[in-house]
């Protein structure tokens, strides 16, 4: 698995330069941890990102007195809604794509029908990690291209599997049923298709493109299942299936997924010409058989 570098930062004590947030107080301590109390029933964190970048916000409320749920949103898109229980410590994690330039993170609280008393609630555990995304797309050979599923704007599509997540490693995606589909644009020809298959006991991964069994494969805790399977001798092939057989704990999630690709002629390569293509060939074929027979025609010249 690679190793994908991270920037972390810890936002309990201090901000990074540049960076700006607004409806929370100062860090304050409760003996053990350092924490924040909401001023505000919105919290706004503003930062800069020169790239699109992989963005996890992982944050911590504690309530004594009241349920309090957060909604997350980046750029005014909803990330994540989470109910708090009363009393209790526990984290939450949220993931999103930044865009180049200015990103507005807001954290909105709620308290049921009545107002949250905010003095009471404490926000602990705050951090931001930005992670390099790869491109979605990238030429490797004479009209082939590499589509990768865990990129902004990527074109392959996925269901079955929750948001995308970062493990301080490599990016992945739990399967939340006991089966994930990977599927593409109509009209594109996949030459092969890769993922990988983890869990932490023994499982079977059965592979299908379009219902078709393709390939079976056993893993564990020490082996996973990462085949790179040829779809050429199936041009038609939309979708790839994925069934994971938990064989020990089949308890959901049991299994996750890493490294989602295909190589694929794009729909406007792979597609057979048209009408008004042929048209325009047979125009230009029929002129320069034209050109030939005036040509044979003319007279030779004679030499003076």
């Amino acid at each position: 698995m690679a190793d994908i570098p991270a920037q972390v930062h810890d936002l309990r004590t201090a901000l990074p330069a540049g960076w700006t947030q607004t409806g929370l107080s100062a860090p304050q301590s409760d003996g053990v941890n350092l924490y924040r109390t909401p001023t505000a029933a919105q919290t706004i964190l503003t930062f800069d990102a020169p790239a699109e970048t992989y963005m996890q916000y992982r944050y911590q409320l504690y309530s004594p007195a009241q349920k309090v749920s957060g909604r997350v949103s980046l750029n005014g898109q909803l990330l994540d809604t989470f109910a708090f229980p009363v009393g209790r410590f526990q984290n939450r994690e949220v993931s999103g794509f930044t865009r180049v330039g200015t990103n507005t993170l807001t954290v909105d609280l709620s308290c049921g029908s009545s107002a949250c008393v905010l003095p009471t609630v404490q926000q602990y555990w705050t951090q931001v990690s930005l992670v390099p995304v790869r491109t979605p797309v990238m030429a490797v050979g004479l009209g082939v291209e590499r589509w990768w599923l865990d990129a902004p704007g990527s074109l392959l599509s996925v269901t079955g599997t929750g948001t995308l997540r970062y493990d301080n490693v490599n990016f992945l995606r739990y399967l939340t049923g006991q089966q994930l589909r990977l599927s593409w644009p109509a009209g594109t020809r996949v030459i092969d298709a890769s993922l990988q298959i983890a869990a932490d006991q023994p499982f079977r991964a059965t592979f299908l493109a379009d219902g078709t069994v393709i390939k079976q494969i056993r893993g564990d805790a020490l082996s996973t299942a990462a085949p790179t399977l040829s779809l050429v001798s199936r041009p038609g092939t939309t979708a790839l299936t994925v069934k994971v057989d938990c064989l020990s704990t089949p308890a959901l999630p049991c299994a996750r997924m890493y490294f989602a690709r295909v190589s694929a002629v794009p729909p406007a390569m792979a597609a057979p010409p048209g009408l008004s293509q042929l048209a325009v060939g047979g125009a230009v074929l029929l002129l320069l058989l034209t050109l030939l027979v005036l040509l044979l025609r003319l007279p030779a010249r004679r030499a003076a």
